[in-house]
């Protein structure tokens, strides 16, 4: 038996092709190198850096940080607000269990053009805005009977241009209609010293059905008066106490909104959304609530929310003469209703 292979010519041919091929392109491409070097000049070879060095700059990085960090600690900043500068395209918030939230900033979603900078603060804790050297905002109050008396041209004479007056709500407990006892004489007398008045209502709603007979409650109750601001859905979580509200779904709480809203446009009347961020990134779906116009409480020198809001409640102990109940909200709106 003869122990060699026979010899394949076909296989043969097609490596030698194969090799010559390989050459001839290794010789084209020195040929090619060699005439751009002489044409242009040699570039300098990027410099490398080491894992060594790499991991040094990590190490001096987040020194660096935490040095940062330290210090605005210590001159009395706050943590949240550390954590809001080093993460600007999330927004932070603390949840129920007093854990910090980083929420993904919803790129579909119509942003603010509100600067910081343009934001001020009086002596008295007034805040307006400017633009161009201008004030564009106007200046607001909410109130309920939980403020006691209230002179309207006290506050007239102190620039308050508008007035949301809370007209009722359900019993977060119960779920009892009620309306606020002192609705229609902070109505009147608001109208009668040429303050323009919106109307909130406190919503416990777990069903669109609830809702509805919500809105409808409130449409009884504001049609007897001149309203030219918007009507609000107030919702908000209980602290230290059970509610109705508290185990509803995202879906089911926007589908509340969206009912109560659609309700009070189809009267005529202006519907808005008033929250907090938690309320507004943690527990709604933003995106299906794009058409409704919102009403941001923040307690700061500037608000904290990238999409568009209409007015901004920044304080809840606001000092004004002539309210017997000692503090009251203040407001800041960015458009003026008729």
């Amino acid at each position: 038996m003869n122990d060699k292979k026979p010899v394949n010519i076909f296989a043969i041919t097609t490596i030698l092709l194969l090799i010559s091929t390989i050459i001839l392109g290794l010789i084209l491409g020195k040929l090619i190198i060699t005439r751009n070097n002489e044409a242009e000049p040699a570039v300098a070879e990027t410099p490398t850096i080491s894992e060594e060095d790499i991991r040094s700059l990590k190490a001096e990085e987040r020194e660096d940080i935490l040095s940062d960090m330290k210090l605005r600690l210590v001159n009395g900043e706050g943590s949240l607000s550390i954590f809001k500068s080093y993460f600007p395209d999330n927004i932070i918030y603390v949840n129920n269990k007093n854990n910090y939230v980083f929420a993904d900033i919803i790129p579909g979603l119509a942003k603010n053009t509100y600067k910081d900078e343009n934001f001020h603060q009086d002596d008295n804790g007034i805040i307006t805005y400017s633009e161009d050297g201008k004030v564009i905002t106007h200046m607001g109050i909410d109130a309920s009977r939980f403020q006691g008396s209230i002179d309207f041209k006290k506050l007239k004479d102190q620039g308050v241009e508008f007035a949301i007056l809370r007209c009722g709500f359900r019993s977060y407990g119960s779920g009892v209609l009620n309306t606020d006892s002192s609705f229609d004489t902070f109505a009147k007398n608001a109208i009668k010293n040429d303050i323009k008045i919106g109307a909130y209502f406190f919503s416990s709603a777990i069903t669109t059905q609830e809702a509805l007979e919500e809105a409808n409650y409130v449409l009884d109750i504001i049609k007897p008066y001149k309203i030219t601001y918007p009507v609000v859905i107030d919702f908000e979580e209980i602290a230290g106490d059970t509610y109705r509200q508290e185990n509803l779904s995202e879906k089911e709480l926007t589908d509340i909104i969206i009912t109560f809203c659609d309700t009070i446009e189809k009267a005529g009347y202006k519907p808005m959304i008033y929250s907090n961020l938690k309320g507004f990134v943690g527990r709604l779906d933003l995106t299906r609530l794009e058409k409704y116009e919102k009403w941001f409480a923040y307690y700061s020198d500037t608000p904290y929310f990238p999409y568009e809001f209409s007015i901004w409640q920044y304080t809840e102990s606001g000092k004004l003469d002539g309210v017997s109940g000692n503090t009251i909200d203040l407001n800041i709106s960015f458009k003026d209703y008729e």
